[in-house]
């Protein structure tokens, strides 16, 4: 519907010249056409919208995530082999397990690793297993010699499989291995033992102790150099195993890993993982029964004492007796004795006790 002008405003109208109502009315018309020329190109204004859709900010496609191989067995070692995005495959020999690598993956990364065996480590079992954001998604396991396992083809939206767990095996103990923490005195081994065959004196760790007679040989001195051992008293227990008590300094190596709390237990742990990894096989297992602060002549001392469990070809005994003293004398390496006795001797078993008894600092 058309509004009719006033009289009043067709007057003046009337009084504005032809040519200039022409040209406003042109005028008029072109503001008009652009602006509707220009509400077109432009479109609709947009509705505010988030800066990522929660569908795609959930998406596995999009986003990284934490990885983690754990590689662990019944053995101390084994072969691994790891494969990492962007980078080559590693191949550790002898790894000493458990073996970690953590990582962030991506979606369409592609990663494995392996663990095998070792031959002369006899019938074991290895297992691999994988972790997405501290999940279980994959494990796999075998039993046997020189036998190994595979993880790979990991998908990072793969589902946690129900009830699955990471195999025990934290700060380097293996199954069936125990460490006390707390204090454990040293039993009392009944029986006589061995006869004293007199007292003798290390100079180097600055110890004396009695010499034991009977099966034992005679004590005498040997080169630290070579046993990392001053002082040594043996016996055959069969044809391929032995009964040992020895002395010394203890390794500068250790001392300086021990932390300044517990020193000397931490100590005493130490030499005793030393010695059950360079006398012992894969097969052995170290269960501590004795754990416990003494004093050696005022000086301060830690005595732990364990069954060592093991299956060795050609050698009847099946456990050995374990027992490490260590005595700080106020040099900066402290002094240690070590006595092992097979429990085919069993019934000697009191000269642990008999020779922690006697020990003085010189």
């Amino acid at each position: 519907m058309s509004a009719e002008l006033s009289p009043k405003m067709r007057r003046r109208l009337h009084d504005f010249p032809p040519l200039l109502v022409m040209f406003g009315g042109l005028l008029l018309i072109v503001q008009l056409v652009s602006g509707v020329v220009l509400a077109v190109a432009d479109g609709p204004e947009p509705s505010p919208v988030a800066s990522e859709p929660s569908s795609v900010a959930s998406d596995p496609h999009t986003r990284p995530a934490k990885v983690t191989f754990v590689l662990t067995g019944d053995r101390r070692t084994a072969d691994v082999q790891y494969d990492l995005p962007h980078g080559g495959p590693t191949r550790v020999a002898n790894a000493v397990l458990p073996l970690r690598k953590t990582f962030v993956a991506r979606y369409e990364d592609t990663f494995s690793a392996s663990i095998r065996n070792l031959p002369d480590n006899g019938p074991g079992k290895v297992t691999c297993t994988v972790l997405v954001n501290d999940k279980v998604v994959q494990q796999r396991s075998d039993f046997g010699d020189s036998v190994s396992v595979l993880c790979a083809d990991v998908r990072l939206d793969a589902k946690p499989i129900p009830g699955a767990t990471v195999p025990a095996q934290g700060n380097g103990l293996l199954p069936g291995e125990t460490r006390l923490t707390r204090t454990v005195p040293v039993k009392r081994y009944p029986g006589k033992g061995s006869p004293l065959a007199g007292r003798v004196t290390d100079d180097d760790p600055r110890l004396s102790y009695m010499s034991l007679g009977g099966d034992w040989s005679r004590s005498r001195q040997v080169d630290p150099q070579l046993s990392g051992y001053s002082r040594k008293q043996r016996f055959d227990s069969e044809a391929n195993w032995e009964a040992i008590l020895v002395s010394g300094l203890v390794d500068g190596d250790l001392v300086a890993a021990a932390p300044a709390k517990g020193r000397l237990r931490a100590l005493a742990g130490a030499i005793q993982d030393y010695r059950q990894g360079m006398n012992f096989d894969d097969t052995a297992r170290g269960r501590d029964v004795a754990s416990q602060a003494i004093k050696v002549g005022g000086r301060k001392g830690w005595v732990v004492v364990r069954e060592i469990r093991f299956v060795k070809k050609g050698v009847r005994a099946r456990m050995d007796l374990s027992a490490v003293v260590i005595v700080d004398t106020g040099r900066p390496r402290p002094s240690y004795l070590w006595i092992d006795i097979p429990e085919t001797h069993k019934r000697l078993w009191p000269d642990i006790n008999t020779v922690i008894g006697s020990l003085r600092v010189t």
